[in-house]
């Protein structure tokens, strides 16, 4: 028999061990826990192949990722990158930050979120002071490599750029999904803009990365960047990019724990899992089973969004603070939602299932459910304690607090006075 409260609790300790060390694993289990994160990796069969002889030689290969340092407030949708980088460090790659510090001053085409502006160095320089000390929440920079692409770019010398210009068809360029829009809609296209995926090239040419990690929307830069090693007889690099956050659920990192509860409660249910997969530390197996879990109704997908924003909000905020803003989140949903008032007869012996079935609209059988599934929790009057309904055939009496709620996932609370 299925116990949710004890998958509960091991995929909250699962999903929240951001140090695991992964470096143990076979290539192949290394590629199925990236794979989890990934629309594409390409080509996958090379990475398999070549990590085992890097552990070998005890010269780990080296994934580049780039950020142009546009802007400072970090964005939930720009997490997954991350997050998937901490992990390839702990499974022995090499991580390279490129600051786009040349870059920035163009603006990456394919990012619709960046308001095209130009950067001074002393701006730039303070939005990478910020951004490392926001990633170093993730990432152990006392492993990675830090370089400007400004070292070479600022040094090109226009022959050298027409000549690899020369090797580069544009065709495939103006193909582009983002390129193709502009030119449909009429709307300008500059000349730095058709450059960026050439600069990013030349990045990988002055780098010789083994892998380069970036979003999904950054696929047709990525391809470039291995045309151009393969044009100068390179080994070129894999590439892998990471599924995309759905749109409208997005939020900083720094926003308060309580919204990010209240934003995270509200998520799409086909989205939860994805949210998992990218941004938490869950297993492919442990994937398998929640998902089923949730399609099965044998996990109430509240409590799965629940542990969720607890396993995002310790990471980001700490534990302590996830607890405090979780009690909050919980008392400001026994407020808003719809609330029956029940008082419970002196000493009547019914169970919690038959209970919650006699006082709602609920049958026994959705009761039951609901409370198997750890969807229904009691939460006493006073805020001051939370804990799940485990038996749905416990007598009512159990539930200790003379006054409390009964909530049963996001539909009803029950305010009971015995």
């Amino acid at each position: 028999m299925f116990d949710v409260m004890s998958f509960i609790a091991e995929l909250e300790k699962e999903c929240s061990d951001f140090k695991r060390n992964l470096s143990q694993l076979e290539a192949e289990e290394q590629m199925e826990i990236i794979k989890l994160a990934c629309s594409h990796v390409y080509p996958e069969e090379s990475i398999v192949e070549r990590l085992p002889q890097a552990k070998q030689n005890k010269k780990p290969l080296t994934v580049k990722f780039g950020i142009d340092p546009m802007k400072t407030n970090v964005m939930m949708d720009r997490m997954p990158p991350i997050v998937l980088l901490s992990k390839l460090q702990r499974m022995g790659y090499k991580v390279v930050f490129l600051i786009g510090d040349f870059t920035a001053l163009i603006g990456d085409p394919s990012d619709i979120t960046i308001n095209q502006k130009k950067l001074n160095r002393k701006k730039i320089e303070a939005n990478v002071k910020t951004l490392k000390k926001d990633l170093s929440q993730f990432i152990e920079l006392g492993k990675t490599d830090t370089i400007f692409n400004s070292a070479w770019l600022n040094e090109l010398k226009l022959p050298d750029l027409v000549e690899i210009a020369k090797e580069i068809d544009i065709a495939h360029t103006l193909n582009r999904e983002d390129f193709k829009n502009k030119l449909d809609k009429k709307e300008s296209i500059s000349y730095a803009e058709l450059m960026y995926p050439l600069i990013m090239g030349i990045d990988s040419l002055q780098m010789g990365p083994d892998m380069e990690l970036g979003r999904e929307d950054q696929l047709d830069n990525l391809y470039m960047c291995r045309r151009m090693m393969e044009a100068k007889g390179m080994e070129s690099e894999a590439f892998m990019t990471t599924y995309a956050l759905p749109k409208g659920d997005i939020f900083s990192i720094s926003q308060d724990p309580l919204i990010i509860y209240e934003k995270i409660a509200k998520l799409e249910e086909q989205h939860v899992l994805m949210w998992y997969k990218l941004l938490t530390e869950i297993t492919p197996s442990t994937a398998s089973t929640l998902e089923k879990g949730i399609k099965d109704g044998l996990v109430n997908i509240q409590t799965a969004k629940e542990v969720l924003a607890k396993i995002i909000v310790s990471k980001l905020h700490g534990k302590e603070k996830s607890e405090l803003a979780y009690i909050e989140y919980i008392k400001n949903f026994v407020k808003t939602a719809p609330t029956k008032e029940i008082r419970m007869i002196s000493g009547s012996i019914m169970s919690i299932g038959e209970f919650i079935a006699a006082s709602t609209e609920f049958t026994l059988t959705e009761a039951e459910s609901i409370i198997m599934s750890g969807g229904a929790r009691a939460l006493s009057c006073d805020g001051g304690c939370l804990t799940y309904i485990l038996d749905s055939n416990a007598d009512i009496s159990t539930i200790y607090f003379d006054k409390f709620y009964i909530i049963m996932g996001d539909k009803l609370v029950l305010r009971i006075k015995k």
